[in-house]
């Protein structure tokens, strides 16, 4: 299994962008950078969670429906939105 750790965030033009590490097993850690606008965090967690909360969540989904490597270094979490528009439900259960 796979743990996601959101290791900072800084403000960005119109959200933050979080550097994130995403562990599979003992050896294999990989960073990324991960957007996520302030239309989105309000859109999945109305303001109740972190933004930080709610990348863990995101990253967290996509490791579950994305092949093991193929998680680009930079994404924003409207691009996991639009390949899986199915999050905007799921996401609702686990914030």
């Amino acid at each position: 299994m796979a743990r996601v750790e959101v290791l900072d965030e800084r403000e960005a033009a119109a959200g933050w962008v979080f550097r994130v590490r995403i562990t599979r097993g003992e050896a294999e850690t990989t960073e990324h950078a991960v957007g996520l606008s302030w239309v989105d965090h309000d859109y999945w967690s109305g303001g109740a969670c972190s933004p930080a909360k709610v990348v863990q969540r995101v990253m967290e989904y996509l490791i579950e429906r994305a092949p093991e490597g193929v998680i680009p270094q930079r994404l924003d979490a409207a691009s996991v939105r639009r390949r899986y528009p199915e999050i905007d439900d799921v996401l609702c259960g686990r914030l």
